[in-house]
């Protein structure tokens, strides 16, 4: 027996035998409408505006569905509250606009206003008449998109899964956490001292020594001095969370049409690992990833996401956090920059000034505002740029 969920759960509520209901979706589907045809009723029953200042706040699950379709709550409501809006007003819509049909549509519940009760009497109520029962209603076909006009010189790349997630994913981030990037200088200098003493060092073990491997310890130590950087945002309140587990973002290769992909498998307790241990985790991971041999476990569970585009020679970008993940930390290209160096007043010209080259990058740090604000996301680069100039041979 084929049934849509929302069907399934409206027949739940009604007591209705889905059996003895004969589907008009496709392939014999039985859908919500023929559901609430059997039980004869044409609506659900009627949906009350919250109290107060939430009158006007639309539900969790409305909110995420209206973001992921690009879809304006407001004009959906028209002039009705926010808080009487239903997964069923928003499916709504989105079928109105596929059919080229303005968005706003009418409410799937009758509202009502939420109103103080007035004392009782002791006389009884006059008894009301009853209501007639809504003839049923049949369901009209859901519209079929048009199918997509070509110009001359034009081709259709059909969306492979990947890109479709990378879509819903990036989208779903930036309607649900307010972006704020701040750009860091960091010189590189030490970190290269050191990799170039302890490279073979590390080979011997079977391990690559990175530049990677240096930003995710830094990453970690910015965590534990900043830990607000390493937490979700929820309605209640902020969970801080004492476990590092660091997204490593990695870029697949691209196809003949230039489309690539994105995956971020996830250092689990980064925070327990030292150099050796994340290099040896950064090195598995990669060769997995390009080998497709990730399992779901090694993407899942991340709290903080690295995502070093310099190595594909990018300066800086503006990097979309991992949900529901308050930061992401982008590393730029190094590169040799001229640089001053100051041996007198750090502002103020005088003969101590010298300009030198120095192996510089610039890390892109985006985090949510809702959580940090530009002094704190500040504290947590100025952390991670201490720890990265402060390697010694």
């Amino acid at each position: 027996m084929r049934a849509t969920p929302v069907a399934k759960r409206v027949a739940a509520e009604k007591g209705v035998d889905l059996a003895a209901i004969t589907g008009t979706g496709p392939g014999g589907q039985i859908t919500k409408q023929d559901v609430l045809a059997h039980a004869g009723a044409a609506a659900p029953t009627e949906r009350a505006a919250l109290p107060g200042d939430l009158a006007d706040k639309a539900s969790l699950p409305v909110r995420r569905l209206a973001a992921e379709h690009n879809l304006n709550l407001r004009e959906i409501a028209g002039d009705r509250p926010l808080s009487t809006l239903t997964i069923y007003d928003v499916l709504s819509a989105i079928a109105s606009r596929e059919a080229g049909k303005p968005v706003r549509v009418e409410p799937a519940y009758a509202t009502v206003k939420r109103e103080t009760p007035a004392p009782k009497r002791e006389e009884a109520p006059a008894p009301r008449p009853a209501p007639e029962a809504p003839a049923p209603t049949r369901p009209t076909a859901a519209p079929t998109p048009a199918p997509v006009q070509l110009k001359p010189g034009e081709e259709l790349v059909k969306l492979s899964r990947m890109r479709l997630a990378v879509a819903r994913n990036t989208t779903q981030s930036l309607f649900t956490a307010p972006h704020v990037t701040t750009m860091w200088d960091v010189d590189m200098t030490a970190v290269l001292q050191h990799r170039a003493a302890h490279k073979k060092e590390f080979a011997a073990a079977g391990v690559n020594l990175t530049l990677t491997a240096y930003f995710i310890e830094a990453v970690v130590a910015g965590l534990k001095a900043v830990p607000a950087a390493n937490a979700t945002w929820t309605e209640e309140g902020v969970i801080i969370k004492r476990y590092y587990n660091i997204g490593m973002a990695t870029a697949l290769p691209m196809d003949q049409y230039g489309i690539g992909g994105l995956i971020v498998p996830v250092i689990k307790n980064a925070g327990e690992l030292n150099l050796l241990g994340i290099a040896r985790a950064v090195n598995e991971l990669a060769e997995r990833a390009r080998k497709g041999e990730l399992k779901p476990e090694d993407l899942a569970d991340g709290t903080f996401t690295v995502s070093n585009y310099g190595t594909s020679g990018s300066r800086f970008q503006t990097p979309i956090i991992v949900q529901p993940q308050v930061g992401i930390l982008g590393v730029g290209a190094v590169e040799k920059r001229p640089v001053v160096v100051s041996n007198g007043h750090p502002l103020e010209p005088n003969i101590g000034d010298a300009l030198v080259f120095k192996p510089m990058t610039t890390l892109g740090f985006s985090y949510d505002h809702r959580v940090l604000d530009g002094a704190t996301a500040d504290a947590f680069c100025a952390a991670v740029k201490k720890h990265l100039e402060s390697y010694t041979v």
